[in-house]
C-alpha cells in the first residue's frame, strides 16, 4: 500500500499464524507495494507478493504450483 501498512500488516499475519502453530499456512498478498519492499516482505515470511498489473493467470499459476506441493 502507498501508506506502507503492508510492511507491518503482512508480517503480523505471518507472526500470528506462527504463534497459533499454523505457520504451515502460506501468506501471500498484493497491492501497490514498492519493489524495494518486496524483499523485506519475503524475508518476513510472505510467500509471494503480486503488484498492480500482475495478470490473474500469474497469481493462479503460482497458487496451483505452490499449494499442491504443500498438501
Amino acid at each position: 500500500s502507498l501508506s506502507g501498512a503492508h510492511l507491518s500488516l503482512f508480517p503480523r499475519v505471518a507472526e500470528a499464524l506462527a504463534e497459533s502453530e499454523a505457520s504451515d499456512i502460506l501468506v501471500f498478498g498484493g497491492g501497490v507495494i514498492p519493489d524495494d519492499d518486496i524483499a523485506a516482505l519475503k524475508e518476513a515470511g510472505i510467500a509471494a507478493v503480486f503488484t498492480p498489473g500482475s495478470p490473474l493467470s500469474e497469481i493462479t499459476d503460482w497458487v496451483e504450483e505452490t499449494i499442491p506441493s504443500r498438501v
